[in-house]
């Protein structure tokens, strides 16, 4: 037997009961304690067998008998458990036999595959498995990987996780709903903190003065610089093309004034520039060509 406790609340106690006859008794001994007002009734038992009632106590037909009726009363017991005091009972069939690797002929005679699905049969027949609040399929998670059983009884651990991992997923329904005390939210800004918000604020505006590269560089220049307020961008850039083209400019602020004359450098780029737009204006183009050469001729001059 092995008694420990899980999670650090959780008592879990294991009993070796291999016979129906066992488990008969020590389910017995726990539905007679559950009385008591000094023991803690379990919330869930898992129970299982049939394997050695088959290899040691299924010989005549009088152990057959015997059998069926303790079979009988251990479904008995499971209902007990299950009305009286609230626990799940679960039943776990026997996994598959693998028949070719067992390894002794006792087991050879009495517990090939063939006499355990008999037995199964056997335990259904008697009520175990509709007393059970859940049934764990044996056969079901371990047919299809037979040849991993070494021994032709016992498989690896990787197996039963497959078994185990069925258990846990159907304690969600098996076991009462946890008690959960109710929580009571925090109040609205208890975590906030003013002067981080407040800090917040500043490295916004300081992105926004300062990195910005429309808004915030344009003013923080226009500081040093004068004429480089970004109204001032806009009327200097469309001006011209909107007197142009007729579209009414800027409602506000003043124009921006004749464009400055070329210094004595750049005076004869710019002639060169009139030249070659006055030429490209008078060769052969369609009137919409014409005109937008006359537009960017305007620009340049």
């Amino acid at each position: 037997d092995i008694s420990n406790t899980l999670w650090g609340t959780t008592p879990f106690n294991f009993k070796w009961a291999p016979l129906a006859v066992d488990q008969l008794r020590i389910l017995k001994d726990i539905n007679r304690n559950a009385e008591g007002s000094d023991f803690r009734p379990p919330d869930l038992i898992l129970l299982g067998g049939g394997a050695w009632d088959r290899l040691h106590v299924y010989a005549t037909d009088e152990d057959r008998q015997s059998h069926a009726a303790t079979l009988r009363e251990l479904g008995r017991e499971m209902q007990k458990a299950q009305m009286e005091y609230g626990a799940a009972v679960v039943w776990f069939i026997p996994t598959t036999i693998n028949s070719q690797a067992l390894n002794t002929e006792e087991k050879r005679d009495h517990m090939r595959e063939e006499d355990m699905e008999a037995m199964r049969a056997v335990y259904a027949r008697n009520g175990i498995l509709s007393s059970s609040s859940f049934v764990i399929d044996g056969p079901a998670f371990t047919s299809s990987r037979v040849v991993e059983s070494y021994d032709g009884v016992h498989y690896p651990i990787r197996v039963y996780d497959a078994g185990a991992q069925i258990l846990f997923n159907a304690l969600d329904w098996l076991l009462p709903p946890a008690i959960v005390e109710p929580a009571t939210p925090p109040r609205v800004g208890k975590m906030a903190n003013p002067n981080l918000g407040l800090m917040m604020l500043i490295l916004v505006l300081i992105g926004l003065v300062g990195f910005d590269g429309f808004l915030g560089f344009s003013y923080l220049a226009s500081l040093f610089v004068k004429g480089v307020m970004p109204r001032d961008l806009y009327v200097e850039a469309f001006s011209a093309l909107h007197k142009k083209l007729g579209i009414a400019g800027p409602s506000r602020g003043p124009s921006p004034g004749p464009m400055p004359e070329p210094s004595g450098e750049d005076q004869p780029r710019v002639r060169s520039r009139k030249k070659k737009a006055a030429t490209s204006a008078n060769t052969k183009k369609s009137p919409r060509n014409r005109n937008v050469d006359e537009e960017i001729a305007a620009l340049l001059t």
